[in-house]
């Protein structure tokens, strides 16, 4: 329980109610469930709600869910909704048996890398639910990989790349000037020109570390910036390095959002529970 136990946080809130994180920001829109207090992170908010009217909902969540069927029945045709409906129980669970198997499986592995990998399943999940919304969870995603670093070698499944990504170049009044006389976008005039002396520029601004997991049948890639993960390695020289493509300056977006049935079978609430075991929290 969140802040002394008087409030909930969102993860503990779809726990409670049965929903997906989306369900509980569509709460909070709609004027349902009011965020009573918020904990700031390097990369969002978490919000918390009161407890006791959390438990309050729990005997009205099954007229919202009416309502909710109703409002996508209107907006995207019965049969459509329905047939959605029906997917998204059908995904939760065939994601079930997944993570069912999956979490099986590592008891046949040595005890180092199952407990690599089992962290590396949830972690897995942590990066599709901040994809969807929930950008707080980066920073547990910060500490996690900075514990593998401390961890794990390849001995037990993890490998770490240095991809070189290249400076950022901020152009200067005079080269924005340039690029508009030339009939280019700021960002191809930078691909093709570079900038002059007086442009800014920020060497490894578009630098990762891959994070790869790979014991068995098993297989997770990580990605963190540069500027983030430098300080966890004492040879940093020593990682392997890749160079990103020519050209490609704008970051890559690495993951997608959670989808509705991976929710249902893999709740926040169990993917921050078992990382924050894993991180001895």
């Amino acid at each position: 329980m969140g802040l002394d136990g008087k409030y909930m946080s969102a993860a503990e809130v779809g726990e409670t109610l049965g929903i997906t994180p989306s369900s509980v920001r569509r709460l909070v829109r709609e004027g349902v469930l009011e965020v009573k207090d918020t904990k700031k992170y390097k990369t969002g908010e978490e919000y918390y709600f009161d407890r006791n009217e959390v438990i309050d909902l729990l005997p009205r969540m099954p007229q919202l869910r009416r309502k909710w069927h109703y409002e996508e029945n209107m907006r995207f045709g019965a049969r459509r909704a329905a047939f959605k409906r029906v997917d998204d129980v059908e995904r939760a669970l065939r994601h079930t048996g997944i993570k069912k198997n999956f979490l099986l499986s590592l008891e046949n592995y040595p005890e180092k890398a199952a407990l690599l990998l089992r962290a590396s399943f949830f972690l897995y999940h942590l990066n599709h639910y901040a994809k969807g919304g929930e950008e707080y969870l980066y920073d547990l995603k910060e500490n996690v990989l900075k514990k593998f670093v401390r961890d794990f070698t390849a001995a037990e499944g993890l490998d770490i790349v240095f991809i070189e990504g290249g400076q950022k170049v901020l152009l200067c009044d005079g080269c924005r000037l340039k690029a508009q006389n030339m009939g280019l976008g700021y960002l191809q005039y930078k691909i093709n020109h570079g900038g002059c002396p007086q442009c800014r520029k920020e060497e490894d601004y578009y630098s990762l570390f891959e994070f790869r997991v790979a014991y068995g049948e098993h297989r997770f890639c990580f990605h963190t910036p540069y500027n983030i993960a430098r300080k966890w390695f004492e040879n940093l020289g020593e990682l392997p390095k890749k160079a990103r493509e020519k050209g490609k300056e704008v970051a890559l977006p690495f993951g997608r959002p959670i989808s509705e049935g991976e929710a249902r079978a893999v709740t926040l609430e169990e993917v921050v529970r078992e990382l924050k075991s894993y991180l001895g929290d």
